[in-house]
C-alpha cells in the first residue's frame, strides 16, 4: 500500500495527539498473531471518531485532522494552512510561536512551584543550632 503526505500528516497529528493524550485508543491492543493485532489496530482506529480522539484538547488538532482527511491521495498540502491553525492554538492559549522556548509559561509555573515547595520543606526539616541531628550524640553526654 503507497501512502501519501495525507497520510503522512495524519500520522504527525497521530503523534502529536499521543504527546498530548500520553498514549492512543488503539495502543496494546492484543491479537493471536501480528496480522491479527494489526488488524484490531486498524478496526480500532476506523472506529475512534476524530471527536473522541481530539476531545479535552485544543480544537485546533481536530481541525488538522479533519484538513489531513480531507485531502485527496495526490493533492499538495497547504503547508502555511496548517501552520495557521497551529498559530491560532498559540495565540489562543497566549504563547508566542516566535519564541523557542518549549518550558512554556504553565510548566515553568509548575516547576517554579515545586522547587519553592522544596525550599520551604527544606527549611521546614532543618533542625535548629544546638539540637543533636539523628545518628549524633551530644558533645556533653560523652564526658
Amino acid at each position: 500500500m503507497e501512502q501519501s503526505r495525507r497520510d503522512d500528516l495524519e500520522t504527525i497529528g497521530h503523534v502529536l495527539l499521543y504527546f498530548l493524550r500520553g498514549s492512543l485508543p488503539w495502543q496494546g491492543l492484543p491479537g493471536r498473531n501480528k496480522d491479527d493485532k494489526y488488524n484490531n489496530i486498524k478496526k480500532k482506529k476506523i472506529e475512534t471518531s476524530l471527536e473522541e480522539l481530539c476531545k479535552g484538547y485544543p480544537s485546533e488538532f481536530k481541525e488538522f485532522m479533519e484538513y489531513c482527511r480531507s485531502l485527496s491521495f495526490e493533492q499538495d498540502p497547504d503547508y502555511r494552512h496548517i501552520v495557521g491553525i497551529f498559530e491560532r492554538c498559540l495565540q489562543r492559549n497566549n504563547l508566542d510561536s516566535k519564541v523557542f522556548d518549549f518550558t512554556w509559561k504553565q510548566n515553568r509555573l509548575s516547576k517554579d512551584k515545586e522547587a519553592l515547595k522544596n525550599s520551604v520543606l527544606n527549611v521546614i526539616m532543618k533542625k535548629p543550632k544546638g539540637q543533636d541531628q539523628p545518628g549524633e550524640e551530644a558533645v556533653g553526654a560523652r564526658q
